[in-house]
């Protein structure tokens, strides 16, 4: 009797075990089920607000346009142009993305790990060799031989060797930096690290040169590349990572017939230790900007009012486009003071549209107020998507023209004192003929004002668009 009740008893307990694992194996399968469907509800919650959520025009952190709908033709459907374009409509648009590149920034800003490989893409263009001979007169016609790359990626890896001491202050090497892209964030400033192009540079010379054949001797033309933080901030450890700006507009000015180059990077040479470029911006300062309009004026032979006769207004807490281009706390966390300067003479300001059927007055210098910190770099002419004319009180007969990257905005409150009138064109955003413009405008002087990256990238191509348009 006692053995039947035992086994019943044992029976009992295995037919409970049994029932234990089921009912653990229908819980499993039933959070696994739950899982899925929660997954699967916040991809599709995701999509559709991927879809129906507006997206954004502009990047305010990065300072440009976002990439736009692509326009459908058959050939480019075929190409598969179409659909790599919606790609990177979709890519560059997502809904929120501001608040996304914060948030990842901040998560980056935890795992405290230095690259030790950089990527340098976009518009720079890989470092070629340098000419063993300079050819200075090149004409129109041989533009065709001359081949660009602006396409080119270059991947650049550094060793990790002793560093010696330094007395530079700007090369402590106990400090390292962090890449990003072609971005070095060092001492909480940003670097952007310089390809260079010989061969573009060649071709940049050549575009400047047509224009002087075109507008003939009465017009004085000049080239002004500018250098970037690259040539003054860059530690000595990380050297071997860029290529050398003044090489490369060396090379440019050997190339000038005709053209009188200024030298930006030697004027700025002497001020390095002053705030001459932002930190956190891929722009330079007016500051900069007021030295090298001051190396200018003084080649084109005419009168430069002095620093103290400006307004300087200084507005605190700016932090520029390098940290939406690299997402680095240290940027973010380390703002600026802007520093702008209002002329004293008196002067006018009409904005055109870049097909010049529009007209309308405005202020050189806008009021910033109720713009983003990042986008402060406006306060000159507000965009860079008009023509701008200038007329001042100088009367002294001399009218320049401008044709410029956005680093050319920082020039003109600088000029207002030297000529009496002033044109300016970004090479960008110009849809008429440049040199039958200059004519009507009867230019005295012609300055072409970009930094290195433009000059020897890809929007020099602009140039020759604008001319022959």
């Amino acid at each position: 009797m006692e053995n039947n009740d035992r086994d019943l008893k044992i029976d009992v307990e295995i037919r409970q075990q049994k029932k234990k694992k089921v009912r653990k194996r229908y819980t499993l399968r039933f959070f696994k089920i739950i899982n899925v469907v929660a997954f699967v509800m916040t991809i599709f919650i995701i999509a559709v607000c991927m879809i129906i959520l507006k997206r954004p025009e502009i990047s305010e952190t990065e300072n440009r346009t976002l990439t736009k709908w692509p326009s459908f033709s058959f050939s480019k459907y075929f190409s598969g142009k179409y659909t790599s374009g919606i790609e990177e409509f979709y890519n560059d648009t997502v809904p929120g993305r501001e608040y996304f590149k914060d948030w990842v920034a901040d998560i980056r800003a935890n795992f405290g790990i230095a690259s030790s490989e950089v990527k340098i893409h976009g518009s720079m263009v890989k470092q070629d060799s340098k000419p063993k001979e300079t050819k200075a007169e090149t004409k129109a016609s041989d533009f065709a031989s001359l081949k660009t790359s602006n396409t080119a990626v270059t991947t650049v890896k550094t060793t990790q060797t002793a560093v010696t001491t330094t007395n530079d202050p700007l090369d402590d090497p106990n400090i390292e930096g962090e890449i990003s892209n072609n971005i070095l964030v060092y001492k909480n400033r940003g670097i952007m690290l310089f390809g260079g192009s010989y061969s573009n540079g060649e071709l940049y010379a050549q575009y400047v040169n047509a224009f002087k054949e075109d507008l003939g001797d009465d017009v004085n033309v000049y080239s002004m590349v500018c250098p970037t933080p690259v040539s003054y901030y860059l530690p000595k450890k990380y050297s071997d990572m860029t290529g050398s700006e003044e090489d490369n507009i060396n090379n440019i000015n050997d190339y000038l017939n005709g053209v009188e180059p200024i030298d930006a990077y030697g004027a700025l040479m002497e001020h390095k230790d002053e705030d001459i470029f932002q930190r956190t911006d891929h722009h330079w300062s007016q500051l900069g900007a007021f030295y090298a309009a001051q190396e200018f004026a003084e080649a084109a032979g005419v009168p430069f009012a002095k620093l103290q006769s400006y307004e300087k207004v200084t507005k605190s807490g700016y932090v520029g486009t390098l940290y939406g281009y690299t997402g680095d706390n240290d940027l973010k966390n380390n703002p600026e003071d802007f520093v702008y300067y209002k002329p004293s003479n008196d002067y006018t300001t009409t904005y055109y549209s870049t097909d010049l059927s529009e007209e309308w007055e405005g202020n050189l210098l806008i009021n910033l107020d109720n713009v983003d910190p990042v986008s402060w770099y406006l306060v000159f002419m507000g965009t860079d998507q008009a023509v701008t004319h200038v007329s001042t009180d100088v009367n002294n007969g001399r009218k320049l023209a401008i044709i410029k990257d956005s680093y050319g905005n920082a020039l003109v409150p600088c000029l207002t004192g030297s000529f009496e009138d002033i044109y300016v064109i970004d090479m960008r955003y110009f849809d008429v003929n440049a040199v039958s413009y200059l004519k009507e405008c009867g230019v005295t002087d012609l300055l072409f004002a970009m930094n290195t990256f433009s000059a020897t990238g890809s929007n020099f191509e602009c140039i020759e668009q604008i001319r022959t348009q």
